[in-house]
């Protein structure tokens, strides 16, 4: 083998060509789902849907120090959920439900990491963004009968500058909402 001296520019079109390849793996979306967008992750059916005429929202939280976001995400949850104008009644507290039979959502949040205002206006970027994965188990709201069982997440901002734990909880609520829907129009069938 012959040491040979390097070619004066031969390191700039190796520097170039990496760019660029850079470039194209940073500038394509590849097979991710968008920044901040909600998702239903491995929804399993467990049992026969029944008339949902009300629906009962509790909200619990394995994370340490979620108080505030138990009570948001529930309100929030409700709020989605009569916006539709599909159900009797949809509340936090079992004594503000019509009678009737329907099905009580059990949320848990199991993730969550907070980006808050102050954050978001102090570190910018380096706030990073707000995530929140939840578990989220249907039943029957009269027998207990487990309905349907899965994951939801959200995640705030299109890009680390923006978004925080608001954000977050209003992209994991849209796919529940979307989910309980499509339950909906299986009992309807």
């Amino acid at each position: 083998m012959r040491n040979e001296p390097p070619t004066p520019g031969g390191h700039g079109k190796t520097v170039f060509s990496l760019a660029a390849l850079l470039f194209i793996l940073l500038a394509s979306p590849g097979c991710v789902s968008l920044p901040g967008a909600g998702r239903v992750v491995n929804p399993v059916v467990t049992g026969k849907p029944v008339a949902m005429d009300n629906l009962l929202v509790t909200v619990t939280s394995l994370a340490a120090d979620s108080e505030a976001e138990k009570t948001l995400f529930g309100e929030a949850l409700v709020s989605g959920l009569k916006e539709t104008r599909l159900f009797v009644s949809v509340a936090g507290n079992p004594a503000d439900l019509e009678a009737g039979d329907g099905v009580k959502i059990s949320v848990a949040i199991t993730v969550l990491k907070k980006v808050t205002d102050n954050a978001r206006a102090w570190t910018g970027a380096l706030a990073g963004r707000a995530r929140l994965t939840v578990r989220v188990t249907i039943t029957d709201l009269k027998s207990g009968q487990p309905i349907e069982a899965f994951i939801a997440e959200g995640q705030s901002g299109a890009s680390a500058y923006a978004g925080t734990t608001d954000e977050a909880v209003q992209q994991a609520v849209q796919p529940i909402v979307a989910e309980v829907l499509k339950l909906n129009a299986q009992t309807g069938q």
